[in-house]
């Protein structure tokens, strides 16, 4: 009845030493934050993982919840899908001049894995 895998697709595990890229990402409201990007060498403009370096109060909680959700992103990446693919899922609310953008700091982090690609 499950249609469930029983187990994930296989984990596209990176060397040791690959190209790997910090920005510094702009949220809605003002602040700065630093991401490292770093990429597959077999793919070298595909991202497969994502790292919040700086930018929110030390030990706070959105610290921490940023930082999941870059371990998070990285492992949905390694295990095959792309940013487009996660941006299909996630919020996005209206703005005034009736566009819409991402409605978290999750979807701005995969807007920038996007621009990658």
């Amino acid at each position: 009845m499950s249609d469930y895998k029983k187990t994930p697709d296989p984990r596209h595990v990176l060397p040791t030493r690959r190209l790997t890229e910090t920005r510094r990402v702009q949220t809605p409201d003002g602040h700065t934050m630093h991401l490292s990007v770093g990429f597959d060498p077999d793919e070298p403009d595909r991202p497969r993982e994502v790292f919040y370096s700086a930018g929110f109060k030390s030990g706070s909680q959105l610290e921490f919840q940023i930082q999941d959700a870059c371990v998070m992103l990285s492992l949905l990446m390694q295990h095959g899908l792309r940013p487009q693919d996660i941006a299909k899922s996630l919020a996005r609310t209206e703005q005034p001049d009736g566009s819409m953008v991402y409605a978290s700091i999750t979807g701005l982090i995969v807007s920038e894995l996007i621009a990658d690609t």
